[in-house]
């Protein structure tokens, strides 16, 4: 059965009876035959004890198909999506599966359609719930929705396969994949100097004071490293201090901020500069400069924190797309 052709089922659907399908396994068909054969002897041979040992094989299968359906039908269905994600990587799906009866459930089966990991395998306790992560690649950015789902089991003798389809209702938000070994920020004057002295540059005043940091560069001087901020990060970035003339020192708190403009990256193709845009956007918030984005008709002020990065990898991935895949 094409996965295209199926009926899905709600996103919180209680499977009923009439929900479930069943059809005879190879292991069941291969006792079909031998119930057959075992009815043909004992017709040809008139042996009684024949007889009762194929009607009672018979009955057995005949239970074994209510048993297999029962462990599928009554369960409820729930779907949560995941976190965000960059394109390229994988995006997480959690599928709840409640059963409210006082039967456990054994050996259900879950495959996502499109996803080349092996199906997971699930119990239920009576009156309880279990949860079963899936995982999709992001090819794209914006919306991804979570595929397809084929819940099936053979419990308890294998006789028979009971299944049902579901399409859950979620969907994880895909950031553009940030460009590897992007540029640096593209810093205003004002903002973090780009100097490359040995010592911080004179002024006629004399006095300097700390503007900043930024992003270690080749050439940076070592005794300019920003070390309590390389500590913060665990040693994984490095960092160098700005520093700015002391009359300078409230003025600088107006240029201390960075506006990334996806007008002014027209050379790059469309999603070139989505993807510039979100390593920039990572960029700033390790060195631990305020930013903002400009997007069209889309600004976002100057900000730092978890909070600001999210917002504008949020804009970065739903820009331009469809007013109905735009829509959380």
């Amino acid at each position: 059965m094409r996965w295209r052709n199926v009926s899905w089922l709600p996103a919180r659907p209680w499977l009923g009876a009439q929900r479930v399908h069943i059809r005879p396994s190879r292991a069941g068909l291969a006792f079909a035959v031998l119930l057959l054969a075992l009815w043909i002897a004992a017709v040809n041979y008139g042996l009684g004890l024949g007889y009762a040992l194929t009607y009672f094989a018979a009955a057995c299968a005949i239970t074994d198909m209510l048993f297999t359906s029962r462990n599928l039908a009554g369960l409820a269905l729930a779907a949560t999506p995941g976190k965000p994600v960059f394109a390229g990587s994988h995006a997480l799906f959690t599928l709840r599966l409640i059963n409210r009866s006082a039967r456990p459930r054994h050996a259900i089966h879950l495959a996502a359609f499109g996803s080349p990991a092996a199906p997971s395998l699930a119990d239920i306790a009576a009156h309880g719930e279990t949860a079963v992560s899936i995982g999709v690649v992001a090819q794209q950015r914006g919306w991804l929705a979570a595929p397809p789902v084929r819940l099936s089991g053979r419990f308890p003798l294998g006789l028979f396969v009971a299944w049902c389809h579901w399409q859950p209702e979620a969907r994880v938000l895909v950031y553009p994949q940030p460009e590897h070994n992007a540029p640096p920020l593209p810093l205003p004057a004002g903002t973090v100097r780009q100097a490359r002295q040995a010592q911080p540059p004179r002024t006629s005043g004399g006095a300097l004071e700390l503007a900043g940091v930024r992003a270690y560069q080749p050439g940076d001087p070592l005794h300019r490293l920003a070390w309590r901020h390389i500590a913060r990060h665990d040693g994984e970035h490095l960092f160098s201090k700005q520093f700015q003339p002391a009359a300078d020192a409230q003025a600088g708190a107006a240029h201390g901020s960075i506006m990334l403009e996806h007008a002014a990256l027209h050379a790059l193709a469309p999603e070139a500069r989505l993807s510039r845009l979100a390593a920039w956007v990572l960029q700033a918030e390790r060195t631990g400069l305020p930013y903002g984005l400009r997007l069209g008709t889309l600004t976002v002020a100057p900000a730092l924190g978890a909070s600001q990065r999210d917002a504008c990898l949020r804009a970065l991935a739903l820009h331009d797309l469809p007013h109905d895949e735009a829509m959380p």
